[in-house]
């Protein structure tokens, strides 16, 4: 008996199970459905585009609501761009021609077609889609092709029948035509072919398993259809290819936001040699207003400023270990704090505070992995100081931020354009790599002309440009009739303006006492300005390589396709059309 109460559970679990597995069938059958009848009827035009009438008749076992039906829309196309099915679909309608409620959305390189079939419970339904297709037509030399996946490869149904009739235009002769039939890749021709002078009609001789597909392949010689022009080609490739629109959104964002904020206004002079500087503007001020951004020599320009004006002295020295030397630099502060006017700016201070800490003596290599925290205060005051003097009505680091904001909105767009599934931009890699690559040269360009000077400013900058003409360009007679002082006096400038070497080879001759700021380990004998100027260029260098050093811990920055079936053979599922769809 315990036994027996042991065992019924089993008994009953395996009853139940093979009651169920004898019933699966049933059950499948119940709620089933497979594609009776596949038919195409394709009328191509004399200018290449056709009108595709499919004719899809389902079987439905059980309770259903409709098919989908997807169209491959998005092909490889020839050196890595992508080509696009431009297909129209016209009408979606029942056996009786009643419009049927269908919904189309793009599906990855697919046009789905979500079409309702009311009262599709137990019974046989005929689905007519009805669209145009502009360039489904392929041109090669000597003949042209098209090349049809009729049913598509990707249903998950049977097939019981399937054929497609093609027109040509009525003018047609030497057509031949050939039929696929089979999984994808398969050379299998379970199909009939006839051709008859401009109609080509074929028809499978077996049924289509799942993921069976029926693909016709149509040969026509030249002069049948009118191949397309450059001028469709090119709109066909950027319809195709929307990515290379992105240069162009670029261009017309960023000049929008240029002519918008970042003009400078007509000075109204033109440039001419100017004899001295603006007044109240120091070298790294001048540098910074040329370029509209902060160069290093700007920054060093203002050591040899301050040495010139009497604030520091500049000692060069050089240490000897053995065979090795070893050059290094000594500031001496000649004046205290105390002592500092007005008229030294406020980066000038910050200078020289970080340089001395408190100390009247430095070594250019004991700033190493100090002084670069003070680039970006300096930066700052020197920026500061320009918009004070009026000179910015967009300054270089706000310009910097309204270039930015415009490449987030780009990239937001077209981010919000794939995302929203509106346009797939990257179905072209390499034109998108292309069109990514242009559009960054064209926001650099405008981004570096995106600082807005005010017309004070721009008057200014068109002065200190006529100082450099003047510096690259100085005649003898002007210098000989020049203070003494003037060369020093202004090699600051020259040094933030690039042309210290122009500077110092128009007083070689005239200029020969070496300035008393600046020591060297071996004294002068016979100076000349053109080797204290290459001096100078050597001891920027060397500053700027200790300025913006910083310890290897520290998170700061520094501050500054070949031919068709008919050349290569055929294949199910080649060429264009194909697809498949589902039931829901």
């Amino acid at each position: 008996m315990g036994r027996l109460t042991l065992r019924s559970p089993s008994r009953i679990w395996r009853g139940f199970l093979s009651v169920l597995f004898a019933a699966l069938p049933a059950i499948a059958q119940v709620h089933s459905w497979h594609i009776e009848d596949f038919k195409d009827t394709i009328a191509v035009s004399a200018d290449g585009s056709a009108l595709v009438s499919e004719k899809i008749t389902v079987v439905f076992k059980g309770e259903w609501h409709g098919i989908h039906r997807t169209i491959p829309v998005e092909y490889p196309g020839p050196n890595g761009s992508n080509y696009t099915l431009f297909v129209h679909v016209q009408s979606v309608t029942d056996e009786n021609g009643n419009k049927l409620k269908y919904e189309s959305s793009k599906s990855g390189a697919n046009r789905d077609l979500k079409i309702y079939i009311p009262g599709a419970v137990d019974t046989t339904r005929a689905v007519n889609i009805d669209y145009s297709v502009r360039n489904g037509i392929r041109y090669f030399d000597g003949y042209d092709e098209f090349y049809w996946n009729v049913t598509g490869n990707d249903w998950p149904v049977p097939i019981d029948h399937a054929s497609a009739f093609v027109t040509l235009p009525e003018n047609a002769s030497g057509v031949r035509a050939q039929a696929f039939t089979g999984a994808y890749g398969s050379k299998q021709s379970d199909a009939d072919t006839q051709v008859n002078g401009a109609d080509i009609g074929v028809e499978t001789t077996h049924a289509l398993s799942m993921r069976d597909g029926l693909t016709v392949d149509v040969y026509i010689p030249q002069g049948v259809v009118a191949a397309p022009g450059s001028l469709t080609k090119f709109f066909w490739f950027i319809g195709s290819n929307p990515i290379v629109f992105l240069p162009l959104l670029t261009l017309a964002v960023m000049s929008g936001l240029w002519y918008w904020v970042g003009r400078d206004p007509d000075p109204g002079v033109s440039v001419a040699p100017q004899y001295e500087p603006p007044k109240g503007l120091t070298p790294a001020e001048a540098g910074t207003l040329v370029g509209d951004c902060i160069h290093p020599r700007d920054i060093t320009s203002t050591i040899v400023d301050l040495a010139v004006r009497g604030y520091i002295k500049i000692e060069e020295k050089v240490d000897t270990f053995l065979v090795f030397h070893h050059k290094d630099y000594v500031f001496h502060q000649l004046k205290a704090p105390g002592e500092w006017g007005p008229e030294l700016a406020p980066h000038e201070r910050v200078m020289l505070i970080n340089i001395f800490q408190g100390g009247t003596e430095t070594r250019l290599s004991s700033l190493k992995n100090r002084f670069y925290t003070a680039i970006p205060t300096i930066r700052g005051e020197i920026m500061t100081a320009l918009k004070n003097k009026g000179i910015y009505a967009l300054d270089p680091e706000s310009a910097n931020g309204y270039s930015i904001g415009a490449a987030v909105v780009i990239g937001i767009l077209v981010v919000g354009v794939q995302v929203l599934g509106w346009l797939n931009l990257f179905y072209s890699v390499p034109l998108a790599v292309v069109s990514i690559l242009i559009s960054a040269v064209i926001w650099w360009l405008f981004a570096r002309e995106m600082t807005a000077k005010t017309l004070a400013g721009t008057r200014t900058w068109i002065a200190v440009l006529g100082f450099q003409e003047f510096m690259n360009r100085v005649d003898k007679d002007h210098i000989e009739r020049a203070p003494a002082d003037t060369f020093e006096k202004y090699l600051p400038y020259a040094m933030a303006l690039g042309v210290e070497h122009h500077w110092a080879q128009a007083f070689d001759g005239i200029v020969k006492d070496p300035p008393s700021w600046y020591v060297s380990p071996n004294g002068y004998t016979g100076f000349t300005p053109l080797y204290f100027s290459s001096s100078m260029h050597s001891m920027a260098s060397d500053m700027h390589q200790v300025f913006v050093s910083s310890p290897r811990s520290s998170s700061m920055g520094s501050g500054f396709s070949g031919g068709g079936g008919f050349s290569g053979g055929g294949f199910s599922g080649g060429g264009f059309g194909g697809g498949g769809g589902g039931a829901f």
